[in-house]
């Protein structure tokens, strides 16, 4: 037996189900700050995407629909340059205040009340730059606790991951083009 997505929620509109306006919620209340936006959209609820879409496209599988489970994991993978893109402007954002970002990602997390979910995909947060000492408390960075946070290295770091991610894409979308 096929199941298709729309099987589990035959009845639902945009806007039934408190998801659908989650994002748009989380640009209103980090409106006023952009390291608030930074860290409310790409790493916190972008980087979610990066933690639910393996599970989706597994279910979607066991479920017997592929297709959906392969826009889904198109999706996901997606989502690395996404946040990558975040961690970059969070980060480039948090040395022009002369702010570590470790610190600040977490005290905006409290400020805005941005929840983080778990389990985590840390192979793939790592993949975007998303240091683990930011979102798992079990996770500590000894240069972030002693304040001696290496902006100009760590910025280069995840540019050259981003540039890698870019690369990437491009190749991908070059490659799905149809000849002329």
């Amino acid at each position: 037996m096929h199941f298709h997505a729309i099987v589990f929620f035959p009845l639902s509109s945009y806007g039934d189900m408190p998801a659908h306006n989650l994002l748009w919620r989380e640009c209103e209340k980090s409106s006023d700050n952009v390291a608030a936006r930074m860290a409310a959209i790409p790493l916190v609820q972008e980087a979610r995407g990066l933690d639910a879409g393996p599970r989706l496209v597994k279910k979607m599988v066991g479920f017997g629909d592929h297709r959906t489970s392969t826009i889904v994991a198109r999706i996901a993978e997606e989502e690395i340059a996404h946040v990558a893109v975040g961690v970059y402007w969070f980060m480039f954002i948090c040395h022009k205040m002369n702010r570590a970002p470790c610190s600040t990602f977490k005290e905006l997390l409290q400020e805005y009340n941005l929840e983080l979910k778990g389990p985590f995909n840390y192979s793939a947060r790592d993949e975007a730059g998303i240091p683990r000492e930011w979102y798992d408390s079990s996770s500590t960075n000894k240069q972030e606790r002693e304040g001696n946070w290496k902006s100009s290295q760590q910025l280069s770091e995840v540019y050259d991951r981003l540039a890698c991610i870019i690369s990437m894409e491009s190749e991908n979308s070059s490659l799905n083009r149809p000849s002329k």
